[in-house]
């Protein structure tokens, strides 16, 4: 790959992240569901909101702070938790912007953040051991990985294990599988565009036995039996994946189904963006994470100009 082609394709996951994460903004808190993005919208095609400015948040701002870790680490050491943890500490302004600062043991990355000011050190800090199982795996863990992937092109272990690490600041269990299995399909991409390449290159970086795995698996063995209405499998993922199984704000699993489900139904772009934000849920998170991956792998001819 020239360098050429890898900024091209760089910016074209950049691109696709932010257009993700704004297609899905308006239609994000918790009234907007499926049915009712479907009721007010029909079948997106397009912002659903004209915005005159950009008002980057939490999914566009992460990915961009955590990544000063590598710039802010001293000279010839390899990057740990503890320098990511430090460029939380340095960037993000305690409870202004960026995160959701709902409180201690509610919003997981206030949690962690309180965690690092009271002395306790990544990866700690965002540890089942210390958080529980719920908070350390909301969907944070996955949303602010995808410069890993953009990092190391065509590099999935190495994009993995830097989303892996990065993620435990504030995260645990299958929100580290998320992390790297996000990361490693990013990586992915810019060596391919076939879907279920980029997925079996993702899952070799997670562990087979995790939840995570499972609704991947879960949602790729519906698509090969049901492969032309994207709104079955929704209904499938709603009844057996939901957030009645999976407690707390925002847990990983069902929006993991929803990305899945995307990247399996949607193919390009701007189709994935669409389905990943009519789904409901955590619509921004979920198009912004599926805009990284297919902005790579289909380069600036995916961009459409009306999304751009």
């Amino acid at each position: 790959m020239t360098t050429h082609e890898y900024l091209c394709r760089l910016y074209a996951g950049f691109l696709g992240m932010n257009i993700g994460i704004r297609l899905g903004a308006p239609v994000e808190p918790s009234q907007w569901t499926s049915e009712r993005i479907q009721r007010f919208y029909g079948d997106i095609h397009g912002y659903v909101k004209q915005f005159k400015n950009f008002a980057a948040d939490d999914d566009a701002n992460g990915p961009v702070f955590f990544l000063r870790a590598l710039q802010d680490k001293p000279q010839h050491t390899t990057l740990q938790a503890s320098d990511v943890a430090e460029a939380w500490l340095n960037y993000a302004r305690e409870g202004v912007g960026m995160f959701w600062w709902g409180g201690y043991g509610v919003s997981t990355e206030h949690t962690a953040y309180l965690n690092l000011k009271a002395g306790i050190p990544a990866p700690e800090s965002g540890s089942i051991a210390i958080n529980g199982k719920t908070l350390a795996e909301q969907i944070g863990g996955q949303i602010f990985i995808d410069t890993w992937g953009f990092l190391f092109p065509d590099e999935c272990k190495k994009a993995a294990d830097h989303a892996r690490m990065a993620a435990s600041v504030s995260h645990d269990g299958d929100g580290l599988e998320g992390a790297a299995f996000i990361a490693a399909a990013i990586a992915k991409a810019f060596a391919t565009d076939d879907i279920d390449a980029i997925l079996d290159a993702a899952c070799a970086q997670i562990r087979s036995d995790c939840t995570y795995a499972k609704v991947v698996g879960a949602v790729r063995d519906f698509h090969r039996e049901h492969p032309d209405n994207w709104r079955d499998c929704l209904a499938y993922l709603q009844k057996n994946w939901g957030y009645d199984r999976y407690p707390g704000v925002c847990h990983i699993i069902p929006n993991a189904g929803v990305c899945i489900m995307a990247l399996l139904y949607g193919r390009t772009l701007s189709r994935a963006v669409e389905i990943a934000t009519m789904a409901g849920w955590d619509t921004d998170c979920n198009a912004g994470n599926v805009g990284s991956i297919l902005g790579v792998a289909g380069n600036l001819a995916a961009v459409e100009e009306h999304y751009r």
